[in-house]
């Protein structure tokens, strides 16, 4: 009897043992799965803060472009010349690049010959592989899907957006016109124009 209760011992005690490692087990998992959600809502959160930025960003890039349209459309008004000439302003605590252009100063990315768009530093062979992804006569919705197209990158975006155009009634540039980073050089082209259009575009760039 003693040697068959030591038996039934040994086989409880070894019973409670698995059951302890099967514990143990379920411990570490609920453990590594509470860090992966932990870890997860942190990223989530992360994400969402830097979504809430963004917008806040954009909000104020869009404030800043009325503001200024507004003031250009006031009557009686007396407005500089749109030569995109670079007014740093203040909005919401950011500051702001903003420039109005005549787009008779900018460079056409459509029309422009290859000596006008070298000024923008963007390169003919760029421009025809945009143009090979639209029929004939179709242009992009925006400057931004263009330059894209052109395979310039995000940063380099952002540098030209001022400088370019695709609403131009030719693809000669009014040097008189053009914003301080092309104004040199394009008064040394042939391919200048006198004319000053009735068409500007408002850009604006953070600078902080």
């Amino acid at each position: 009897m003693s040697v068959m209760g030591g038996d039934h011992r040994l086989r409880r005690n070894g019973r409670q043992g698995v059951v302890l490692l099967a514990v143990l087990a379920g411990v570490v998992l609920i453990a590594a799965l509470a860090g992966t959600l932990r870890a997860r809502a942190g990223a989530t959160q992360a994400a969402l803060a830097r979504l809430a930025e963004g917008h806040r960003v954009a909000l104020a890039e869009v404030s800043v472009i009325n503001r200024v349209r507004a003031e250009w459309a006031a009557p009686g008004v007396l407005r500089p010349v749109a030569d995109g000439s670079p007014v740093v302003v203040t909005r919401d605590g950011m500051r702001w690049e903003v420039r109005v252009s005549d787009v008779e100063g900018l460079v056409d990315l459509y029309q422009a010959p290859g000596s006008v768009l070298a000024l923008a530093g963007l390169p003919v062979g760029a421009r025809n592989g945009m143009l090979a992804g639209l029929t004939p006569g179709d242009r992009y919705l925006s400057t931004v899907q263009t330059l894209a197209a052109m395979g310039v990158a995000a940063d380099d975006r952002a540098r030209l957006l001022p400088l370019v155009t695709q609403r131009a009634r030719t693809g000669e540039i009014n040097a008189d016109l053009a914003p301080p980073e092309l104004r040199a050089g394009a008064a040394l082209l042939p391919e200048t124009d006198i004319a000053g259009g009735d068409l500007a575009q408002i850009s604006a760039r953070r600078v902080d």
